[in-house]
């Protein structure tokens, strides 16, 4: 447990342990500190920190990935960063702030009253993750200069006095310092480095070490206090078995730990899906997960702590996640809140744990070592997540489809939605991730608006309002699935509410037939719950600068690969780009253009209006040029039968098994 209330300065300054209390917590009797032992038997604070300080820079174990006296072999390393870091032009989530001589470690520049930035906590919460001092240890390590060290250790002394731990209950709260996942970042990731990068610092003396050490035993005890669920409590946990792994000298660090494995082994059964899926059903965290699930297992050979026998079996197929859901282009699909992340990294992590997985190995080395996954196209069931695609080569073509439960976290308002990679290239997309703030892109991006969804009378689906257990299933949703060399078959329904009351206006089903090797049939049924006229609007959002439009066909205009989108029981087609009144669409979020940038793109919007139950039916044509022209003629959809007539005169008949979704 943290200090009594009782025992904490008025002031409220940290750190909270006082000299007596942090000795305290170390095992005294171990041989290697029997000079700090002496010390504090003589309550000699200053010559215990000695003694301490020197056993930590000297001890072989732990030991950390980079001999931290190796300092100053690269002196012509680029160090804007820790340059800035010394002017105190702090950046956070994007933002840039110039603060003065003293750092205000709770300031937030977007809440100011003249900011031009939408509010976003974001920046006070990730300014407390301390990336500027991996900034300054990176440019200390690489030059040896001293100046980057003594600006590090000011900014951690400020940094620890302004804000104590927390010691009644966990501050999550806007503004907060000690939120338990800035917690667990700094403890696993951020501060392990730091500490070694300046552990041969001249300016990191004594007293400095300790204080960071002594900080250190603060974020064990209140990460052993206090946690939360979902992706926070593995970084929690991770944070929690660092402290323990790091710095064993400590009474507790077996008991810290003992309960960040038990914490991540519990939760590798919550949170993971048995298919591999993580429970938020956005890659990006799902990665964040596994990062994090995988600190202990990283540190084994740095600190001899083991982790269960069963530990990295539970993990393998979370990497099976990452290897069947990568688009042809290596990137994880962007969906919920996820960018596009690098798996080919992550199969260099998959090839290295788990030796026999041949196809982890092939995508990590390009194809030079191992063999293709045998399978191309995948399902997901628990996760609602379809992949289809033609091969494993970079320029296969590559569609997903969501039908799943809504996840829970970072979810989209976006079942059924589809996108689709082929030869290299990103041709429909979705709005994809943008900044956590509370701006109108941010509410887009969430919207069904920014997704290939049907939209019902202009209402999004409306997920969120149902009972928060729904978010994650037990067994998965109703769905069809069919696959063999000829097509791919995925069919998945809507039937939650729309618009702000969530009202169950409409029921909504797609397939997705793939027409192997070359595209995509989408086929959308619509039946409304009464008898009035409803307005529907199938949304394909397009990564191109300009389309071409003829009747109800849609062909994007950019040099080099293009996608063709034909439409057939509609009654027109609208093109929108770039729109911001009445409602925003036609955008892509770009963080290539800085903090909360987006880009126009154009979106085809194909509308119908009737009464009863309608069927609107698009092909999906993606090419390596543009001036291939689409072959397809005519799509008709009959008693679960597709037929499909081409320029040439030939015909495609496909009947489909199972066709309704039970």
């Amino acid at each position: 447990m943290l200090p009594a209330a009782e025992t904490i300065a008025p002031a409220e300054t940290g750190p909270r342990l006082t000299d007596a209390q942090f000795f305290a917590m170390l095992d005294l009797d171990r041989s290697d500190l029997a000079a700090v032992k002496d010390a504090v038997a003589k309550s000699d604070w200053p010559a215990a920190k000695h003694a301490f300080a020197e056993h930590l820079r000297n001890r072989k174990t732990p030991s950390w990935t980079f001999d931290p006296k190796n300092v100053g072999r690269d002196p012509k390393r680029n160090v804007k960063g820790a340059e800035n870091a010394i002017k105190h032009q702090l950046r956070s989530i994007g933002i840039d702030w110039q603060f003065g001589e003293k750092i205000d470690w709770a300031f937030n520049p977007t809440t100011q009253p003249d900011s031009k930035w939408p509010v976003n906590h974001e920046w006070t919460w990730q300014l407390s993750r301390h990336p500027m001092w991996m900034d300054l240890g990176r440019a200390f390590y690489a030059t040896g200069n001293e100046k980057y060290a003594v600006e590090f250790v000011a900014q951690l002394k400020s940094w620890v006095r302004d804000c104590p731990v927390p010691v009644k209950k966990a501050d999550n709260k806007a503004f907060s310092r000690w939120r338990t996942i800035e917690a667990g970042i700094r403890a696993g990731s951020i501060w392990p480095e730091v500490y070694h990068l300046f552990l041969a610092a001249k300016s990191f003396d004594d007293e400095t070490l300790i204080l960071m050490v002594k900080s250190y035993a603060e974020h064990g005890l209140y990460l052993m206090q206090f946690f939360t669920k979902g992706n926070w409590l593995a970084m929690e946990s991770n944070g929690l078995y660092h402290v323990g792994a790091l710095f064993p000298e400590f009474k507790d660090a077996k008991v810290w730990r003992e309960t960040a494995l038990d914490r991540i082994c519990r939760e590798m059964d919550i949170q993971i899906y048995p298919d591999g899926a993580q429970v938020e059903l956005a890659p990006g965290y799902h990665g964040v997960t596994v990062r994090n699930f995988l600190g202990p297992v990283d540190l084994i050979p740095l600190t001899g702590f083991e982790v269960p026998k069963d530990y990295l079996s539970k993990m393998e197929k979370t990497f099976d996640y990452l290897l069947f859901s990568m688009q042809p282009t290596r990137l994880t699909p962007t969906l919920n809140d996820s960018g596009a992340g690098d798996v080919k990294r992550w199969m260099e992590t998959g090839a290295r744990l788990f030796t026999n997985r041949q196809d982890f190995l092939w995508v990590a080395t390009d194809g030079k070592k191992g063999k293709p996954p045998v399978q191309t196209s995948y399902r997901f069931p628990y996760a609602g997540q379809f992949f289809m695609r033609s091969g494993w080569d970079r320029n296969a073509v590559w569609l997903c489809m969501e039908g799943g439960p809504f996840g829970f976290g970072h979810q989209h308002e976006d079942k059924l939605g589809v996108t689709l990679t082929a030869f290299g290239k990103s041709l429909l997309v979705e709005g994809g991730v943008y900044t956590y703030d509370a701006s109108d892109w941010r509410r887009y991006v969430l919207s069904s608006r920014a997704h290939n969804v049907v939209m019902v009378d202009g209402l999004d689906q409306n997920r969120r309002k149902e009972p928060r257990e729904t978010f994650v299933v037990k067994t998965p949703l109703p769905c069809v699935w069919e696959s063999n060399a000829t097509f791919d078959h995925f069919a998945a329904c809507y039937d939650e509410g729309w618009g702000p009351k969530a009202e169950r206006i409409a029921e909504h089903t797609r397939h997705v037939l793939f027409v192997k090797p070359d595209f995509f049939v989408v086929v959308d049924e619509l039946a409304p719950k009464d008898d009035k006229v409803h307005t529907y609007e199938a949304m394909f959002h397009l990564d191109a600068s300009d389309v071409k439009v003829d009747g109800l066909q849609v062909t994007t205009q950019d040099k080099g690969p293009g996608l063709t989108v034909l439409a057939f029981g509609a009654d027109g087609v609208t093109i929108v780009k770039g729109q911001k009144e009445p409602v925003v669409q036609g955008w892509l979020p770009d963080s290539s253009s800085g903090y909360g940038g987006v880009r126009p793109i154009p979106t085809a919007i194909y509308r119908k209006q009737a009464q009863g139950k309608i069927t609107m039916l698009y092909v999906l044509y993606p090419s390596a040029a543009v001036s291939v022209p689409c072959p397809v003629k005519n799509v008709q959809y009959s008693d679960s039968t597709v037929k499909i007539s081409f320029v040439d005169g030939s015909e495609k008949e496909f009947n489909l098994s199972n066709i309704r979704v039970p």
